[in-house]
């Protein structure tokens, strides 16, 4: 099995793939991105191509090193907790990317 540490570095690239789903997907973007909806489907939130591109990933990286290090801390030995965070992080980039390029 695994050190926890080799689990921390693998999610963690795993979220920096994130940043390359943006990236790829930037040209595609438009400069305000719709990130909320209303329940009548209208988009009701905006964010700048910027800070989606990078500010995602970054947030989807912090996340992860903070999960991982929670768990890490407390010794957990089910290896599939340390991938849950970026298992999230793709499909929400992947969701952003879909429905922002629209």
């Amino acid at each position: 099995m695994k050190s926890a540490k080799a689990h921390v570095v693998a999610g963690t690239v795993l979220c920096a793939l994130t940043l390359a789903m943006t990236l790829a997907a930037r040209p595609a973007l438009p400069e305000q991105v719709p990130m909320q909806w209303g329940l009548a489907g209208e988009v009701s939130s905006y964010w700048p191509r910027d800070a989606v591109v990078f500010g995602v990933p970054a947030a989807c990286i912090a996340i992860n090193l903070l999960v991982s290090a929670r768990l890490a801390g407390r010794g957990e030995g089910r290896v599939a907790m340390y991938y849950i965070a970026p298992a999230v992080a793709l499909a929400a980039t992947a969701a952003i990317v879909l429905l922002g390029t629209r």
